[in-house]
């Protein structure tokens, strides 16, 4: 098995990419040709290559230098480059298509770039990669226990640190931890810190993406590299790591030798996402670099907090956002902002609620005439109407059905009125129809209608959607009544009915009749039904009166005369469809003389 090495990659003694190799490598410039992504992608074969120059740097070759490891500790080099020579450290070129075999380090030359093969950075056994004691905590995830000010090390004496210095950098962490992240200098303020406080000679944020490190999108300087080493142990123990340079043997060369130190860049859920990694480099030949301190190291730390937390406070906005958009196609505003940030009501719960159902009438036999874009528009524009009557009265538009509304009044949050805020919505929508024939009947070649049906009780309310669709709404009872009842409509000839149970919530201030009681389609109990009209209508009371009249005969078995209180009515109220209905079922009992009377009525259909 070959031992691992590392190879870095240099230009203006920048370094640009290191990483750990364990093989052969050819290393060459980008084949945009074939595909291949720019520098410093990694392509896996049977031999491994480094992409270290983008295609247009045609001082390197596409295929330019094969690194072979070999068993005594040596490298090969070989010059693959038909045309292109590699230069050495002593000063000697490698020709094309020719070899040569080198002791660690190995340096050379490529174009405008340096590269160097060198044994893998030392860990902390040999004391030169060190660690905080402790892994870096996530966005709002506080230590247990803090110490006072005055009791930290780092404000002591005895550390070198003065306690204004400390001010200065606390103030520098809180400047990026209100800045806002979504802005465009976001990153540079924190890298800019960094580089002035602690300080370094360069400091750069990288974001970890797909397995990945890469500079944030925009940023300047994207081909600048850390260590893969660092990165490599920051990623396993979400740690904060720092790099003292170990002293080296007279003559060595110390390229690239540098004092590093990376902080982690945790999420919420205190995956990496990042790391803030920064470095002083080496002053000279033989000089090294002044090493970074574990209280610059926790500095380091401190500002890559300050980054996530704005991260973490962006990805929030972004998350409320979505939801504030999201919820307000069912919940007014005003509830939709109690939802954000009280999600634990939309948690499944048995509520009393109010349902109601909207319906176009005769939607299958005029749709089947219009054109599907057509059909589309209308029904677009009829939602859009309706659904402003029920966020006008507070209520939650639940679901669309065809060509059915549904919506609901009483959760998330309790309302005491919510029978009340329901048959308003109802009326209004009824209210609207001149408005919506005014721009349809032109295109449909007839005026259109609605039915509505309202009921009050109990449901199980709460998230009824799945993980790919939100949909809250209720389930149960309640909503299946509320559903016949609006079928009701048609049977009776009338536009809005009501339960029991929804009137006993209204006041004077709504005008409704009885009209009967009703067993509907797959539910055994009968339910006594009332009609809802707006104010205003003529001779109200008199209709209201006189059906009430006639209802009360026809369930006393008094068919006769039902039909002749109902005779009266009707020549004042001839298109009074509950009236006619009543009629038809007095009569039809005068005539068959039913010897088992009931007078709930057995709806022949939904």
């Amino acid at each position: 098995m070959t031992v691992p090495w590392e190879i870095r990659v240099y230009e203006k003694q920048q370094l640009l990419h290191s990483e750990e190799v364990d093989g052969d490598l050819e290393l060459g410039r980008q084949q945009e040709e074939r595909g291949e992504p720019g520098p410093f992608s990694r392509q896996e074969g049977d031999v491994h290559r480094l992409v270290i120059a983008s295609g247009t740097e045609r001082d390197i070759s596409r295929r330019h230098v094969l690194v072979e490891p070999l068993a005594d500790g040596k490298f090969r080099l070989n010059n693959v480059s038909s045309n292109l020579k590699v230069g050495l450290a002593d000063g000697t070129e490698l020709r094309p298509s020719a070899s040569c075999e080198l002791p660690l380090p190995v340096v050379f030359r490529l174009g405008r770039k340096t590269l160097r093969i060198q044994e893998p950075e030392a860990d902390s056994v040999s004391g030169h990669l060190q660690s905080l004691a402790e892994a870096s905590l996530a966005p709002g995830n506080a230590p247990g226990t803090v110490p006072p000010f005055a009791s930290l090390p780092l404000a002591a004496a005895a550390s070198g640190v003065a306690t204004d210095r400390v001010v200065l950098w606390l103030k520098a962490a809180m400047d990026v931890l209100q800045s806002a992240a979504n802005s465009s200098d976001f990153y540079s303020r924190a890298e800019r810190a960094a580089v002035d406080l602690v300080p370094l000679d360069s400091a750069r944020v990288l974001l970890y993406e797909k397995g990945e490190w890469r500079p944030p999108q925009g940023t300047a300087g994207a081909e600048w590299a850390p260590s893969r080493r660092i990165l490599d142990r920051l990623l396993r123990e979400k740690k904060t790591f720092w790099l003292v340079p170990a002293p080296q043997s007279s003559g060595a060369s110390l390229l690239g030798v540098k004092a590093v130190v990376a902080a982690p860049i945790l999420s919420r859920d205190s995956e990496v996402i990042g790391a803030l990694y920064g470095d002083r480099r080496t002053v000279s030949v033989g000089a090294l670099s002044r090493p970074i301190t574990e209280p610059e190291a926790r500095l380091v730390e401190l500002l890559a907090g300050g980054i996530a937390a704005g991260l973490a406070r962006v990805e929030q906005e972004k998350a409320a956002a979505q939801l504030k958009v999201q919820y307000e196609q069912f919940f007014p505003p005003e509830l939709a902002r109690v939802l954000i940030a009280r999600p634990e009501l939309l948690q499944g719960r048995d509520a009393e609620v109010t349902i109601l159902f909207c319906d176009i009438r005769s939607f299958s036999r005029i749709s089947a005439h219009l054109e599907p874009t057509v059909t589309v528009d209308w029904i677009r524009h009829v939602m859009q109407l309706l659904s402003e009557c029920v966020l006008e009265h507070q209520g939650v538009v639940v679901n669309y059905i065809g060509d059915e509304l549904m919506a609901m009044w009483g959760a998330p949050q309790e309302q005491a009125d919510q029978g009340r805020l329901a048959c308003r919505a109802a009326l209004d929508m009824l209210a609207r129809l001149p408005e919506l024939n005014a721009r349809w009947q032109p295109v449909l070649g007839e005026p259109m209608a609605l039915g509505a049906g309202v009921n009050t009780g109990k449901a199980r309310v709460g998230d009824i959607g799945t993980k790919a669709k939100f949909v809250y709404g209720p389930l149960g009872n309640t909503v299946n009544l509320a559903s016949r009842v609006q079928g009701a409509t048609k049977h009776l000839k009338t536009r809005l009915l009501i339960t029991e149970a929804t009137r006993r919530g209204l006041d004077a201030e709504f005008a409704v009749r009885r009209l009967c009681e009703v067993r509907v389609v797959n539910i055994p109990d009968p339910v006594a039904l009332y009609e809802l009209v707006s104010h205003g209508q003529p001779d109200w009371d008199a209709l209201r009166q006189g059906y009430e009249e006639a209802l009360g005969h026809f369930e006393k078995k008094e068919f006769r005369e039902a039909a002749r209180v109902l005779g009266g009515l009707l020549p004042q109220h001839p298109n009074d469809g509950p009236s006619l209905i009543l009629m038809h079922r007095a009569v039809q009992c005068l005539v068959e003389e039913p010897e088992q009377f009931s007078p709930v009525w057995e709806l022949p259909g939904k």
